[in-house]
Formats: C-alpha cells, sequence, structure tokens
C-alpha cells in the first residue's frame, strides 16, 4: 500500500498485490522467469508513482508492496490510518488519492485479497463518508488493473461526496498474440505518468487502435468542489498581525460585503450547469486543479 501527501494539499495512497491469485483466492506458483518478469513490471509500476509524486511534491504516507496477497483486515486498517489523516496545520487535506493496481473481479471490479477476500467500492466509500464527516475534501482512486470499468461506471451514481475513478481498459482483441504486444498492467500507469510529469508528452488518448485505453469518471457532484481558500477570521487575524489597526475596518467592510450572497442566484444555476455539462459532456483531460489531470480515450 503506498500513500501520500503534498504540501497540506493533496494526500494520496496506493496498494501493489503483484502475484496471480487462484478461483479461490490464494497465492499461485509462478516459474521462476515469469517470477522476475512480474517483478521488473511491478518495480518498474512503482518507479512510475514515485515519479508522480516528485514531480508535484507529494509526500509519502506509505508503501505496501505484496508478492503473497493481502488479507482485507489489512487493507481496512491502511486506509482507516490513511484517511484519517490532517495537514500539520490540523485541517484535513483538500484532496485524497489512492492508487491501486493488482488482481480485480471481473464482474464488479472489486479487489481481489487473499483468503477469497474482497475490498468493493462501496466499503471504501462508506470509509470516506465516515472519516469525512463535516468536511469538503474530495477522493480520487486510481486504478491500474484488468477490470476496472464497473468502479468507473458505478460512481457516476454518487451522490453527496466529491469522488473521481481514473481507470484503463486493456485490449487484447487489437494485437497479436504471437507478436507479444498484449496490454500488461503498468503500462497505463507509465503513460499516464508520464502525461501528468511532462508538459511536451506527446501521448494521444484518443487515438485509434490504442490497446490501453483511458476512462474516468466523476460523482454528480465533483464539479461543485473548489479547494479551500481562506476564511473571513483567516483574513482578519493575517490583516491585525501585518497591517495598522487603522485599516481593520476594511477588513470587517469587505467580509460583510462578502456575506450578503448577492448574486446567490446566479451561482446556483452556473453550478447546476456545470454539473449537467460533466455529466452530459465530460472533457478528454480534467484537470483537478492541484498538477494531476484525469484523462480518457
Amino acid at each position: 500500500m503506498y500513500s501520500q501527501a503534498s504540501q497540506e494539499m493533496i494526500h494520496v495512497s496506493c496498494f501493489f498485490p503483484v502475484a496471480p491469485l487462484s478461483a479461490g483466492g490464494q497465492p499461485t506458483l509462478l516459474p521462476p522467469e515469469q517470477v522476475e518478469l512480474l517483478n521488473l513490471r511491478s518495480t518498474g509500476m512503482l518507479n512510475n508513482i514515485q515519479r508522480l509524486f516528485s514531480h508535484h511534491m507529494i509526500q509519502t504516507f506509505g508503501c505496501d508492496y505484496s508478492t503473497s496477497g493481502v488479507t482485507l483486515e489489512a487493507v481496512l486498517t491502511k486506509l482507516r490510518n490513511f484517511l484519517e489523516l490532517r495537514t500539520a496545520d490540523g485541517p484535513r487535506h483538500d484532496t485524497y488519492l489512492i492508487f491501486y493496481s493488482g488482481h480485480t473481479h471481473k464482474g464488479s471490479g472489486s479487489w481481489a485479497l487473499s483468503g477469497g477476500e474482497s475490498f468493493h467500492l462501496a466499503q471504501l466509500l462508506e470509509l470516506w463518508k465516515e472519516k469525512n464527516a463535516g468536511h469538503c475534501s474530495r477522493l480520487i482512486v486510481v486504478l491500474d488493473t484488468e477490470y476496472s470499468l464497473p468502479w468507473v461506471k458505478e460512481v457516476r451514481r454518487v451522490e453527496g461526496i466529491y469522488v473521481a475513478v481514473q481507470g484503463a481498459e486493456l485490449s487484447a482483441t487489437m494485437v497479436d498474440p504471437e507478436a507479444g504486444d498484449i496490454p500488461l498492467l503498468g503500462e497505463f500507469t507509465s503513460e499516464w505518468v508520464e502525461f501528468n510529469c511532462n508538459p511536451a508528452s506527446d501521448t494521444q488518448w484518443s487515438e485509434k487502435g490504442r490497446t490501453v485505453r483511458a476512462v474516468y469518471s466523476v460523482s454528480k457532484r465533483w464539479s461543485d468542489y473548489t479547494l479551500h481558500l481562506p476564511t473571513g477570521s483567516d483574513v482578519a487575524k493575517h490583516w491585525k498581525t501585518h497591517f495598522p489597526k487603522a485599516t481593520y475596518p476594511m477588513v470587517h467592510l469587505s467580509n460583510w460585503c462578502c456575506g450578503l450572497h448577492l448574486f446567490w442566484l446566479c451561482s446556483t444555476c452556473l453550478r447546476c450547469f456545470r454539473r449537467c455539462k460533466l455529466a452530459w459532456f465530460p472533457p478528454a483531460v480534467l484537470d483537478t486543479g492541484q498538477g494531476i489531470k484525469l484523462v480518457h480515450s
């Protein structure tokens, strides 16, 4: 599991179960050469994620890298601790980001854990609602898995919270298996990180014939989210610290004017318009406002 936070603004968690699981949920044994290839691919993915965190100045919370499977209890404990984290000053982070790459179930997209257990999106959302109650932080889930589409579709129906899911589809029907070009886990992460870290990246997410197609979706209220701004009290404290006492009435006047909400009708209409636009015409690239972009092909 890998978790992170950036400069009091964004916090991230990643999880890497990498060994194949049997139908009963138990780790399967692989030939030595396949184990080596699997480790190389997983290490490359981990390096890419670390590059993303470093580029956007994201602080590390922890990394769980497992080749033998992880229990549901361990996942829940890790996520609870992660979602409880706050900034050094006390408030919660603006954004919490969870990255997962590993085995998932085809029908539900749930994470396939050891002992035949699964971790569902509904469980994650319940944890999020519990830990984020009374706050306005948002949650971003990035999945480099074989079956991420169910979570992407399901999050569209979520109301009342700010949640986004970035996933990918691996299309083996568009390649020649004999040529060895079958898409593998980790390829999406490599492209997505390059796109988010290199302004000159030539990645074309919408080009035809892609074997790795990006897809994302957001909850109904996602467009309502705004980064936390200083409150009237924060402004007043700053002003009293740095400016003469004679100027204090200006602060009170400014706070009074802002509290009138003279344009509440316009803001309500604009909010509804943004919700409809994002639901019906989602952009190919959605900027989160903190350097990380969500994409779909």
